[in-house]
């Protein structure tokens, strides 16, 4: 019998993360790599190197040749239609050549011609396209933090702000409880969206608002400056956990998790504001336990496998 794995990709503007997972469902750790993007080269070279990406992946996941290709799984960044698997980015300085193209379509034959692919494809072979959040928050959901949870928000801390509302080990993307698409990124918030203060630059801003020097900190540096007993820089990240809530407090009362997972590059700094965030939940009478994933790219890919296992 052949022996089914799946190839999972977490896409980003600057670069890819993948791995790929076995038949049992578990991440064949040695496979788990990181490549440049390519998001600003043209379309061929782009799905080019999607194309070499898979045989790099099926090549260390197999050097025998005795698996098969079960499934490709894409966390992708929007706006995309994810279930066509159209882009419509644009103007965004990422992947701008794929706008309006059929890219699982193309991807799809390509593969299925490409001599070092075509022979290893299972005849039942998925490719799949998902939001990279969504994702978290499905793998979060069945494998991670939230799994022994009935209703999770899960959310994503880093360039923007990214969002998964699951309830039962589904994703829910569209009900009276939850923002459309179960995405607060464009939650109105201060005098814009939610995504321009809950993210890197949301933090960054207020570091400078603060009358923070940031004398060429980012993110990272202003958290070793605040372990390190930096009072200005603990007041931030306090201020930012309040805000957290402050922009989110709506709708997590109305969904009403039994839990939060924090996942994404701000995350890792979680202990520095989660006390703030977690303090102004319970004023406002939100009583949902607050954790931080153990391994955002993991639960992504999980998230992948368990979306190519669905379908």
């Amino acid at each position: 019998m052949q022996e089914g794995i799946y190839l999972a990709f977490d896409v980003g503007g600057t670069s890819i993360k993948a791995g790929v997972i076995d038949s049992s469902g578990r991440i064949i750790e040695h496979t788990i790599s990181e490549y440049p993007s390519k998001a600003n080269e043209s379309a061929v070279n782009i799905f080019d190197h999607f194309v070499q990406m898979a045989v790099d992946l099926l090549g260390l996941a197999d050097p025998e040749g005795q698996k098969w290709i079960a499934g490709i799984g894409y966390a992708f960044p929007g706006p995309f239609d994810y279930e066509q698997g159209i882009s419509y980015i644009q103007g965004l300085n990422k992947f701008d050549a794929l706008y309006g193209m059929q890219v699982g379509e193309q991807l799809q034959k390509m593969m299925l011609l490409d001599t070092r692919l075509k022979d290893r494809i299972m005849p039942e072979f998925l490719l799949r396209f998902e939001n990279d959040a969504s994702l978290f928050a499905i793998g979060e959901a069945h494998f991670g933090q939230a799994a022994t949870f009935r209703k999770a928000v899960c959310l994503t801390l880093g360039t923007g702000i990214g969002s998964g509302f699951v309830e039962s080990g589904k994703l829910i993307i569209q009900r009276d409880d939850v923002p459309a698409g179960g995405w607060v990124y464009a939650i109105p918030y201060r005098s814009s969206i939610a995504d321009d203060y809950i993210s890197r630059r949301g933090l960054l801003a207020l570091a400078s608002e603060q009358g923070i020097n940031l004398d060429g900190r980012d993110v990272k540096e202003l958290a070793e400056s605040a372990r390190a007993g930096e009072p200005s820089i603990q007041q931030l990240f306090d201020t930012f956990g309040e805000r957290i809530e402050e922009a989110l407090a709506t709708v997590l009362k109305t969904f009403n998790p039994d839990v939060i997972v924090l996942g994404g590059q701000i995350s890792k700094s979680g202990e520095l504001f989660i006390p703030s965030f977690r303090r102004q939940l319970i004023h406002k009478e939100i009583h949902a336990s607050v954790v931080v994933s153990h391994d955002t790219l993991r639960s992504t890919l999980m998230g992948i496998y368990h979306l190519l296992q669905e379908h």
